[in-house]
C-alpha cells in the first residue's frame, strides 16, 4: 500500500495551464478553469479543510506502538499537497499571491482566496444593486442602454445572485381597465 501511494504522489504533474490567473473580479472564470483540472486529477479533495491527512508517523511493530517511524501514506498526501499548491500560486496573479504567499498547504490557500472572494462578491452585489436602481437611459440608444443592464445582470450572476423579475399591476394612469376572474392570471387586460 505504502508503494502504491507514493506512485500516486510522484505522477502528479500532469496540469492543464491556467489561461486567466486569478485577479480581482474574475473569481469564477479562474474557480472553473482550476477545479477542472484538480477533478480531472482527481485531487480536488486537497481543498477540503477537513480531509483526514494522514499520520505523520505509525507505529513500526503492533505489539511496540511507541516506537514510531514515518508514514509513508503521509509523505505521499504531502508530495500531492505541495504540487497542488504549487499550481494554485502559479495560477493567481501578484496581488492575490501576496494575500496567500505565508499559506503552507493548499486547502489554506482555497479558504483565504474563498475568503477573498465572498467578501468582494458582497460589496460587487452591493454596488451592482445601486447602479441597477439609478440606471437612466439618458442619452444613450435603446441598444447601448440594453447592454448596459445586461452587463449588470451578469455581474449579478458571477456574484452568484440572479435577478428576479417582478410583475406588478399597471399604474392607475394605464388607459386598459384589468380584472380579475378565477380562470384568468390576477392581472389580465380585458
Amino acid at each position: 500500500m505504502a508503494s502504491s501511494s507514493s506512485a500516486d504522489g510522484a505522477a502528479l504533474s500532469i496540469w492543464c495551464p491556467v489561461i486567466e490567473k486569478l485577479a480581482k473580479n474574475i473569481y469564477p472564470l479562474w474557480k472553473a478553469q482550476v477545479m477542472s483540472a484538480l477533478r480531472g486529477a482527481q485531487v480536488a479533495h486537497y481543498l477540503n479543510p477537513d480531509a483526514l491527512v494522514p499520520a505523520k508517523e505509525i507505529p513500526m511493530l503492533a505489539d511496540k506502538p511507541t516506537h514510531l517511524v514515518p508514514n509513508p501514506d503521509y509523505e505521499a498526501w504531502v508530495a500531492k499537497d505541495q504540487q497542488i499548491l504549487n499550481y494554485l500560486l502559479s495560477s493567481i496573479s501578484r496581488e492575490i499571491l501576496v494575500q496567500v504567499g505565508t499559506c503552507s498547504t493548499a486547502s489554506e490557500v482555497w479558504k483565504v482566496i474563498q475568503d477573498m472572494s465572498a467578501s468582494q462578491s458582497r460589496r460587487r452585489v452591493i454596488n451592482t444593486r445601486m447602479a441597477l436602481a439609478i440606471a437612466q437611459k439618458g442619452s444613450s440608444t435603446i441598444a447601448e442602454f440594453f447592454s448596459h443592464m445586461k452587463s449588470l445582470a451578469n455581474d449579478m450572476a458571477t456574484a452568484g445572485k440572479k435577478l428576479r423579475t417582478r410583475r406588478s399591476p399597471p399604474t392607475s394612469s394605464s388607459t386598459s381597465t384589468w380584472t380579475s376572474t378565477p380562470s384568468s392570471p390576477p392581472w389580465q387586460r380585458v
